[in-house]
């Protein structure tokens, strides 16, 4: 199998400022591509133009598109109306579709990853890329070819070829998702749908430099991500994309992030992170305790979540932060006390969250019946209107009667938030909840638990954002299995945060220079409502 290797030890891309992106040739180009399923019209018109060795960044809310466009231009799904040339050559709608020899040089990796989960990562690398492997012997092929791969785009990933995908962490299969779509003999467009929003920013950095590589090498590269900042750093131009449609498209270099939310179409408001003075939550009963908690992960960690009490838990992936939200989810030891009902948000929705064949209002109602029945009875107009006001207040484009796996994965997620918080639980446990959601519903969904947290809900929130979490009244941040630090009121800051997870450990516990965990992220439960007590 042909793989596209860098020189051994090379670590960033040649120079660039010779390219000329205008003159070289096109890899794909669209013309007035529409899409629509149903009633929802998810391609209104496209006109986009992509070139060798380029890296365009596409940006826009959640429902814009973005993702829709991928996939015609994957040769995944055909366009309604519309041109789509790939390397020169017309596509029409018959020649798309799973398979077709037309997009042979054109790969996706996706954010939601494709992978088969009973297959091994050899296996998987065999269903994408049995063209270009021996008959004999395929499986040491390609688990040589993924290795390989993975260690030039996340050295110390920790991945074994015979490793079963089940098993893997959510970042861990990304790392394969991502390698997965780069084995092929030839790549002239590799798109990248989200790539980093299960990485760590270690993972993140490292696969920018493979993709600042690749275009160097001449290949076209579409970079897919709400993250605006790690688009500008990477892209050389940034498309806009927004009802469907690309309405703007912008040289990379001077734009800076509110430039690019300008271009959006949004208004750009300054967040205001709300939190406590300091100690603020000692003075407000515990709803939730962890004490000495030792096991699955944790060492000794103790942490007190107040009533109406906003608690973030930080560092680095892998620190301990999920092991935290599952004792929490399921209080079955004495050293773990939780009073009141539970609401879990996962952070693997695809595995935990979703339940894909049932609609949005159904994915959104089922733990908040409870709470709306009289008499064990079904309130059916309740369940309406508390649907209607869930999709009204974060947008859900495709509405109350769309199917889930008719969403975006940003809607998907609105709505897997929504369900929690729809419920009557007492409080809320968060895992990364908002990874693929735009900045402007993020901000919503900021002054959402806000809102909760006044009327006296309390919610313990992990994300992999560390600037998220100046939206917490008070932060424990987390390294190797133990709380290295308590933040709250002016304390929590991301340069605050950063400096603790890094720096060297208090006595008797492991130096900050040891052996980096790997990235991880702990299969959760399925979001919905449990009662707990006293333990």
């Amino acid at each position: 199998m042909h793989v596209d290797n860098p020189p051994p030890g090379s670590v960033a891309a040649p120079p660039r400022d010779d390219r000329s992106p205008a003159a070289a040739r096109t890899v794909v180009t669209t013309r007035g591509v529409t899409k629509a399923y149903g009633r929802t019209r998810a391609l209104t018109g496209v006109d986009l133009d992509v070139r060798a060795g380029e890296v365009v960044g596409l940006v826009g809310h959640n429902g814009a598109g973005k993702s829709t466009l991928m996939r015609v231009l994957a040769g995944l799904e055909p366009c309604d109306q519309g041109t789509v040339v790939v390397g020169g050559t017309q596509v029409s709608p018959r020649d798309a579709g799973p398979g077709a020899t037309a997009f042979r040089g054109v790969r996706m990796a996706y954010q939601e990853t494709s992978l088969c989960p009973d297959l091994t990562v050899a296996e998987n690398i065999w269903l994408s890329s049995r063209h270009c492997l021996p008959r004999l012997g395929w499986r040491r092929a390609a688990g040589a070819a993924v290795r390989r791969r993975l260690d030039e785009m996340f050295p110390g990933h920790g991945v074994s070829p015979r490793d079963r995908v089940a098993d893997l962490s959510i970042a861990r299969r990304q790392m394969v998702e991502i390698a997965r779509a780069s084995l092929v003999d030839r790549l002239d467009l590799l798109i990248l749908d989200e790539p980093t929003e299960s990485l760590g920013p270690d993972a993140a950095r490292t696969l920018y430099d493979h993709v600042r590589r690749l275009a160097a090498r001449g290949t076209a590269v579409l970079l897919i991500s709400h993250r605006i900042g790690e688009v500008l750093s990477v892209a050389d131009r940034v498309a806009v994309m927004r009802d469907g449609a690309v309405v703007a498209e912008r040289p990379a270099a001077g734009l800076g992030e509110r430039d690019v939310l300008l271009l959006m179409g949004a208004e750009v408001a300054e967040s205001a992170a709300v939190t406590a003075p300091a100690g603020a939550g000692a003075d407000r009963p515990a709803l939730a305790e962890l004490r000495g908690a030792t096991g699955q992960g944790l060492r000794d960690v103790s942490i007190r979540v107040g009533a109406g009490e906003v608690v973030g838990l930080a560092g680095l992936a892998g620190q301990g932060q999920q092991e935290v939200l599952e004792r929490l989810w399921r209080p079955v030891r004495r050293d773990t006390t939780v009073r009141g009902t539970r609401a879990y948000v996962p952070g693997d929705r695809q595995r935990s969250g979703v339940l894909p064949l049932w609609s949005v209002a159904e994915n959104l109602t089922i733990t908040a019946m409870r709470g709306l029945a009289r008499g064990g009875f079904r309130r059916m107009a309740a369940e309406t209107a508390t649907v209607r006001g869930w999709v009204d207040r974060l947008a859900v484009r495709g509405g109350a009667d769309a199917a889930m796996t008719e969403l975006s994965g940003g809607n998907q997620q609105k709505v897997i938030v929504a369900r929690a918080f729809a419920s009557t639980a007492d409080l809320v446990l968060l895992d990364d909840p908002f990874r693929g959601v735009d900045v402007h519903t993020k901000t919503d969904l900021y002054a959402l638990i806000r809102e909760e947290a006044a009327r006296g809900r309390s919610v313990v929130w992990y994300s992999s954002e560390n600037a998220e979490m100046a939206h917490c009244d008070r932060v424990y941040v987390l390294r190797a299995g133990r709380v290295v630090a308590e933040l709250s009121g002016d304390e929590i800051s991301e340069e605050r945060i950063i400096a603790v997870s890094f720096a060297e450990s208090a006595a008797g516990s492991e130096s900050a220079s040891g052996p980096v965990p790997a990235l991880s992220g702990a299969a959760s439960p399925a979001t919905s409502e449990s009662t707990g007590a006293p333990r």
